[in-house]
């Protein structure tokens, strides 16, 4: 028979073993948890800022194209 074992699979163990030894592993789970909470909230802000920004670049654009030309006044 031919096991498909996934490396990722058993790191994940390797880590939950350790972590089994040690006392305070929910507290650090919770860390963790808490740290990748702000870490997605951090990259929503940012993703949310850079749309805002190209919403005004493109804003800006539309303006600038749409002024008359200096060329033509002077005709």
């Amino acid at each position: 028979m031919s096991f498909n074992i996934n490396p990722f699979t058993l790191f994940l163990i390797l880590i939950l073993l350790v972590l089994s030894t040690d006392k305070q592993v929910d507290t650090k789970l919770s860390m963790v948890r808490e740290l990748l909470d702000q870490t997605s909230r951090s990259l929503g802000s940012l993703r949310e800022g850079i749309e805002a920004m190209q919403t005004s670049f493109q804003q800006a654009r539309t303006i600038f194209h749409t002024l008359p030309s200096r060329d033509a006044d002077k005709s």
